[in-house]
Order: structure tokens, then C-alpha cells, then sequence
């Protein structure tokens, strides 16, 4: 109820909170999923992130500066948030299984972009691809596509 006055009240005066997107918005939990791995050694870096927002520009078909928007609103959430599930519960509820295999897809791109991934971004990676319900055999298949050297040698079974 709350939520219904404070929207309309926004719509009223202009003014959102600071928010363009829906806590509910499956590619702002896409986003933060996305930023939990990228943060799994304690920073960010530059590139990480330019990735995050390139990756979600092309998977959902959004402009740059939205994109770049959305990853900076997920960084917000991400680290107000307790854990996963919130973002997992919207993504579970959005994805079919082909989306859930696209997001951990872009996982393991994201954990390549600066090369081998750290152990702690190949753990986070698996537990969100259980959490998703996707199967150890999809989330190797899918590690093993997204790696540099077997991507451009067209080597690994692709989903």
C-alpha cells in the first residue's frame, strides 16, 4: 500500500528516490548479480565494470548510458542487500531456463574479462548458477564456452 502512495506521489512531483528502476526489475537483479561477481575480490575495477554494463547494453538491448545507469543503481543494491536471494527470487521468476543459462553465460564473461577468473569468482559463479537451478553440467559447458582461448577456437559445446 505504502509502495502504491509512494509512487504516486512521485509521479505527482517528478521525483523517484534516486531510482530509475524497479527493485523488481529483472535486469537491475541481472545487474547486481553481475556486480556481487565482479566484487568477489573486494573492488571493481574500471574494466569489470565497463564490462557489466556492456554486457547487460547487449543482452537486453538497452542503450549505453542506461546500461551504465542500471549498474550503478545494482551497485547501490547490491551492497544494501543482506544476500542473493532477493535478486535470485526476481530472476527465477523472470528466466526460463534459457535465460537462467544467458546470465550465467554472462557470469563467466564477466569473470574472464581480466583474464583467468580468481577461485573466489569460479565459487561465487557456481553457487548463483545453483541458486538459479542450473546443473554443474550446463554451468562447465558453459564455463568452458565462455573461456578466451575456447571461444575463439570454437572449441566446447555451446547451449
Amino acid at each position: 500500500m505504502f509502495q502504491g502512495i509512494r509512487s504516486f506521489i512521485a509521479e505527482l512531483t517528478g521525483r523517484d528516490g534516486g531510482q530509475e528502476f524497479d527493485e523488481h526489475d529483472y535486469r537491475k537483479a541481472a545487474a547486481a548479480v553481475l556486480v556481487h561477481v565482479a566484487d568477489s575480490d573486494g573492488a571493481i575495477d574500471p574494466r569489470e565494470r565497463a564490462r557489466i554494463g556492456a554486457l547487460l547494453a547487449d543482452r537486453f538491448a538497452m542503450p549505453t548510458g542506461q546500461a551504465r545507469r542500471m549498474v550503478a543503481e545494482a551497485e547501490r543494491s547490491e551492497a544494501e542487500a543482506v544476500d542473493l536471494y532477493e535478486f535470485i527470487f526476481v530472476l527465477k521468476r523472470a528466466f526460463d531456463e534459457n535465460g537462467r543459462l544467458k546470465l550465467v553465460e554472462m557470469m563467466w564473461e564477466l569473470a574472464y574479462a581480466d583474464g583467468t577468473p580468481l577461485e573466489v569468482e569460479d565459487s561465487i559463479v557456481a553457487r548463483i548458477a545453483q541458486m538459479l537451478d542450473v546443473s554443474d553440467s550446463d554451468l562447465d559447458v558453459l564455463r568452458r564456452a565462455s573461456a578466451p582461448g575456447l571461444r575463439a577456437s570454437g572449441g566446447g559445446d555451446v547451449l
